[in-house]
């Protein structure tokens, strides 16, 4: 019961940031591990435990659906067919492999938010961010926590949009594309599905407040809100891969 507890308010918090800006299941992940879970089974747990979040993240968004999908169908298809191909890599080959490549993944996504942009031709921009979104797509397959930070540092360094709307353009990428590697997942025999269950709760009810929050947030207060759980994240990752 106490450990349905923990997950659960794990969720929560973890649900709200990932409303908000992503990145945040990067808190629950060593919690898993904490709890007792192998590092996979601990991966699988969380991608499908905190799954709900950017799916109620956009109900409660100001973006209708249709339009958001509509919008980014592009980048989700990439995203979708990397995103399987990053789950059947976790499942067939060695941790080590990736583990050496993730915190650097993450650090440059975070490090793009923050650099300055370059005038470029509209094509390279298209360019650019199918090549971001790709990456991100496989690292979200692979491993999962901080892959709203990837996709939405993609989308700001490329696109001239208000903060709300790359928010929900995150939250519609990472919400659908994860629905692949979860098929993955759920018959993996790797889930732990009370711990999911927890998460669920957790994670559906801090998606809807983190939605709704994200939409009042100034774009300067957004930016720094992305960077710091970036950041935060790829230094933890570096901690525990390279330590």
């Amino acid at each position: 019961m106490l450990e349905f507890i923990i997950a659960t308010l794990a969720g929560l918090i973890v649900g709200t940031i990932n409303g908000m800006a992503g990145g945040a299941s990067i808190i629950s992940y060593p919690i898993l591990l904490a709890l007792g879970l192998h590092p996979v089974n601990a991966a699988v747990t969380n991608a499908l435990g905190v799954s709900s979040a950017n799916l109620f993240a956009i109900r409660s968004g100001p973006h209708t659906f249709r339009k958001l999908f509509d919008t980014y169908k592009s980048l989700i298809a990439i995203s979708l067919i990397f995103s399987t191909l990053g789950a059947v890599l976790l499942l067939s080959l060695p941790s080590k492999i990736f583990e050496k490549v993730v915190p650097f993944l993450l650090f440059g996504a975070t490090l793009m938010m923050v650099l300055p942009k370059k005038a470029t031709r509209p094509h390279r921009n298209r360019r650019s961010e199918q090549i971001g979104i790709a990456a991100s797509g496989l690292y979200g397959g692979y491993f999962g926590p901080g892959q709203g930070v990837m996709v939405v540092a993609t989308l700001a360094r490329n696109r001239e949009e208000d903060s709300a709307t790359l928010n929900s353009g995150k939250n519609m990428i990472v919400s659908i594309t994860s629905l692949a590697s979860n098929v993955i997942y759920a018959f993996s025999g790797k889930a732990d599905w009370v711990l999911v269950l927890a998460l669920l709760i957790g994670s559906s009810a801090g998606g809807t407040l983190g939605g709704k929050w994200a939409s009042r947030m100034s774009p300067i207060f957004y930016k720094a809100l992305v960077v710091i759980v970036g950041f935060g994240a790829s230094i933890w990752l570096f901690v525990r891969y390279f330590s």
